[in-house]
């Protein structure tokens, strides 16, 4: 190894300036020079395209797109925090505050006297009472018992269920193939199957009946806002 006192005695010898790739260094003529001994190329990944679906927010009621497999999401228009989860009320329950963009189910064996859901799909079998909301589907099955306020996009009585509803039920369209008793209030279309029947008034934009489908109650039919 050579020091710097070596160099400096030694005149065939001699030192060379330190080059670093891409790194402008002085030329002996004077100027400047860019050494580039390679060249880098970055490739972009391709854009993976994620499966979204479209839900309402609970919050400004507005429809926005989530994606699908996301346990929470952001509301776009009012920011609100969304929750996407499924819930199931368990036996033993009295009291329930739910705001979700899952679906909600309530069997047969639970009895709620205070209820406040607002979800998207609503299956009820037991007996509630409160407030209660789906932007997606409210399936009656069983012997439902309900009470307060209850609102849904699509009312669906299930066949051989026998529900009642106190002091009623607004919805825009309904669907029953079992037994209703109660007010009916519809922005859109009533349609009474053959093993349905509708006990109480109904307000409605059109109502069909099949053959053996029953209404006991006064109809009135017009266009009418929940």
């Amino acid at each position: 190894m050579i020091d710097a006192r070596q160099a400096s005695a030694d005149p065939g010898y001699i030192t060379q300036p330190l080059e670093a790739p891409g790194v402008s260094g002085y030329l002996p003529q004077g100027g400047h020079r860019r050494r580039d001994p390679f060249s880098v190329s970055v490739e972009r990944e391709p854009r993976v395209s994620v499966p979204t679906r479209e839900v309402v927010c609970y919050e400004c009621n507005k429809t926005c797109s989530i994606p699908s497999a996301a346990l929470s999401a952001l509301c776009p228009h009012c920011f609100a925090h969304l929750n996407t989860s499924n819930v199931t009320v368990k036996p033993g329950t009295h009291h329930l505050h739910v705001r979700t963009l899952g679906d909600v189910k309530i069997p047969a064996n639970v009895n709620l006297s205070q209820l406040d859901v607002v979800c998207h799909n609503l299956s009820v079998a037991g007996c509630v009472g409160g407030s209660l909301r789906a932007t997606g589907t409210l399936s009656l099955s069983g012997h439902a018992v309900m009470g307060g306020k209850i609102i849904a996009s699509l009312l669906v009585v299930q066949r051989g269920a026998t529900a009642e509803v106190k002091p009623g039920i607004s919805a825009e369209r309904a669907e029953i193939h079992g037994t209703l008793i109660g007010r009916l209030h519809a922005r859109g279309a009533v349609h009474i199957f053959t093993s349905g029947q509708l006990t109480g008034s109904c307000s409605t934009a059109s109502m069909q009946i099949d053959p053996g489908g029953r209404h006991v109650g006064v109809c009135e039919t017009l266009n009418s806002t929940l």
